[in-house]
């Protein structure tokens, strides 16, 4: 699926959600024209940068199990802001294993003409079938690693699962990014073996705990460093869709999600 683009975490500390909540309230923002589905595909609900409520894939599985069409009425359950629409994950986590990668491909394939982009929040587990089922189904998939010797041990640790589950990343990014950590941009490609232009960082920002608090996506604190990595990472999308790239210079309004 050509307009589905899929995070996934390394781990569970690496900020998958916080990236792709992001990276789909900037396109949003900036793209009035576009319809944008930010969807969780994993075990958990993961709506943790979000004030209000708002629907749950556990809220479709009727649907789901019984490839009932899924109603228009999806566009109006899941719209948070003007173009932007959301789908958080499993309330009910004790029963991840009632779903199964056609699953997610049933939902994404029921729902993918109403949107323009559809990006998705896989994880950090790659047992998960809806995370499968995302990450199998995307032409997109961006791995999320931080400056850990943990996170990169991980990925040198699991790397072969995702050979054999036949899961290719396209791009690799290495969040909370610090300019003077020993863990240069230069020596994690060169230890994952990466090629070149593959790798992307996004800047550590301080307002971590304060986001939780607030509800906000980190976008929202106008950090502009922060700002401009993320473009970077929405630019790649646009530019995968066929549409102009976000100026970064132009300075337009930000509306709050909130």
């Amino acid at each position: 699926m050509d307009k589905l683009f899929s995070f996934h975490g390394m781990d569970h500390k690496v900020g998958v959600t916080m990236i792709a909540q992001s990276v789909a309230e900037l396109i949003a923002n900036e793209r009035k024209d576009l319809k944008i589905l930010l969807i969780t595909l994993n075990g958990r609900k993961n709506a943790g940068y979000v004030k209000e409520n708002i629907e749950t894939i556990d809220n479709y599985r009727m649907q789901i199990d019984s490839k009932i069409i899924i109603s228009k009425d999806f566009l109006g359950g899941t719209k948070r802001y003007e173009n932007l629409h959301m789908l958080a994950g499993l309330i009910k986590e004790s029963e991840e294993r009632y779903y199964f990668p056609d699953s997610a491909a049933y939902l994404l394939e029921a729902v993918e003409d109403q949107f323009d982009i559809i990006i998705s929040d896989t994880g950090s587990e790659i047992d998960n079938g809806l995370a499968v089922g995302g990450l199998l189904l995307s032409n997109n998939n961006y791995l999320i690693l931080t400056q850990l010797e943990s996170s990169l041990r991980r990925f040198e640790e699991q790397g072969e699962r995702f050979s054999k589950a036949n899961i290719i990343f396209e791009k690799y990014i290495v969040n909370k990014f610090e300019e003077k950590d020993p863990y240069t941009l230069q020596y994690i490609e060169k230890r994952l073996k990466l090629e070149k232009d593959m790798l992307m960082k996004v800047k550590n920002v301080d307002y971590g705990k304060q986001a939780e608090m607030e509800y906000r996506s980190l976008i929202e604190f106008r950090d502009d460093k922060y700002k401009s990595d993320i473009g970077m990472i929405a630019n790649q999308i646009l530019l995968k869709m066929g549409e102009n790239e976000i100026d970064s210079r132009k300075k337009n309004k930000w509306k709050s999600f909130i």
